[in-house]
């Protein structure tokens, strides 16, 4: 008797066990299971890797792609190019646009877009995202899509909780421009990077062109990825100051990094492994703030001791462990190049892309071990951008397209002083 109780007791356990460790496996997936294609904006429509990327993330069993065009003031006409893109790269499933925007079209005489500010609390919208694996947030203005998929709690829609859904299933979520920004948790939603890192931050949104000029605002994001702050168009809009400055305290540590893409470039990011990987002829600017010296009690601000490395194509990143591939010959101590670099700022200076001046300038250059470069306007404070090699850091090399010298850096040391510059004629 006592035995086929023992025998039942322990038949009961083990029934148990099974179970809470089924629903830790699945409770542990969350996000882990997808994707994320994070773009820098201004996408070509030829880029093939990247869309070949992305149309191949999407998992057999969820084969449509949904196309969520909140951001864009032409919101049929950006989900419809994009839908065309697709196809012409050999996509087949089934394409939904779906009705979530705030601007009406001016393209489509049928339909008034405005009309579906609402459109992400239909469940009938919701519902839709059943066979979806790939999901595409087109570019705009970031901050209507955080309005329309989150309510006014904060908590998610229902559209926006069928996307993690399908997410978490081995879905893949991209977006391009706006549709970086929200991907991660703090979204950077306006400010150039002079006006960042010499005046305080906002809280009032002044409306699209304050992402080209003006004072820094960070807002809540979708939080896609986890573990860092995402900004876009890197390059052109030189965004590596307000970047820095999304960075600093309060934000918690170890949200303390930042990710700035180029355009027509892309972070493929898997949320099982971590690993992120670049694709596209741009760069993954990486800024590792978690240990660095930020001034406290100044009237202006300032921070030593970042760590700033530059992926380009190919190379991967685990944000997760902190492990680096970067491809390429290695500089140090093989220096192809040997001058003293000019200081300064300026058109008249070369190597006016980060990756040229961190590789040409610094790393591959035995004669020089700092850069400083100055920003400013005629009026106003400016700033020095103070870069050092340091034992920890390392230069790649090698060509990209044919005969283009391509750099990859890992660890070199930032510091961003506060000056005075005065200018006579």
């Amino acid at each position: 008797m006592y035995r086929r109780l023992r025998i039942a007791t322990m038949k009961l356990l083990l029934s148990k066990l099974v179970v809470f460790v089924s629903l830790a496996l699945v409770a542990c997936q969350g996000h882990s299971a997808g994707k994320l294609m994070i773009v820098g904006g201004a996408l070509r429509s030829d880029n093939e890797a990247i869309y070949r990327e992305y149309i191949d993330a999407i998992p057999s069993r969820y084969p449509d792609v949904a196309i969520v065009p909140a951001a864009s003031g032409r919101p049929a006409h950006y989900a419809q190019q994009f839908e065309r893109d697709l196809r012409a790269f050999g996509f087949e499933g089934q394409v939904h646009i779906l009705p979530v925007a705030v601007k009406d079209d001016s393209s489509t005489d049928k339909v008034d877009e405005s009309t579906w500010v609402k459109g992400a609390y239909d469940p009938k919208v919701a519902e839709k995202l059943a066979t979806v694996g790939g999901v595409w947030f087109v570019g705009g203005d970031q901050t209507r899509i955080t309005e329309t998929l989150v309510q006014d709690d904060g908590s998610d829609t229902p559209l926006l909780s069928a996307i993690r859904r399908q997410l978490s299933k081995g879905g893949i979520v991209g977006g391009t421009s706006a549709g970086a920004a929200i991907m991660s948790g703090p979204m950077i939603a306006a400010g150039d990077s002079l006006s960042a890192l010499t005046e305080a931050r906002t809280e009032e949104y002044a409306g699209m062109q304050s992402q080209e000029s003006g004072r820094l605002m960070v807002k809540k994001g979708l939080a896609f990825l986890d573990g860092g702050v995402v900004d876009q168009h890197f390059d052109r809009k030189s965004r590596l100051g307000r970047l820095i400055r999304a960075l600093e305290p309060p934000l918690a540590p170890e949200l303390r990094r930042g990710y700035g893409i180029d355009e027509d470039t892309a972070v493929l990011a898997d949320l099982g492994s971590g690993e992120m990987r670049v694709l596209g002829a741009g760069t993954l600017v990486l800024v590792d703030a978690r240990g660095a010296d930020f001034a406290e009690d100044s009237p202006r601000f300032a921070v030593k001791n970042l760590s700033v490395s530059v992926l380009s194509e190919g190379d991967r990143y685990n944000w997760r462990t902190g492990k680096m591939t970067l491809e390429g010959a290695v500089t140090v101590g093989k220096e192809a190049f040997g001058y003293t670099a000019e200081q300064g700022a300026g058109l008249t200076l070369p190597n006016g892309r980060l990756d040229h001046l961190l590789g040409f300038s610094l790393l591959d250059n035995s004669e020089t071990a700092e850069l400083r470069r100055y920003a400013f306007a005629e009026q106003g404070p400016g700033v020095l951008f103070r870069f050092e090699q340091t034992d920890d850091s390392q230069g790649f090399w090698r060509y990209g397209s044919g005969t283009k010298d391509q750099y990859s850096i890992q660890n070199v040391r930032l510091s961003i002083e506060p000056v005075t510059v005065s200018i006579r004629q």
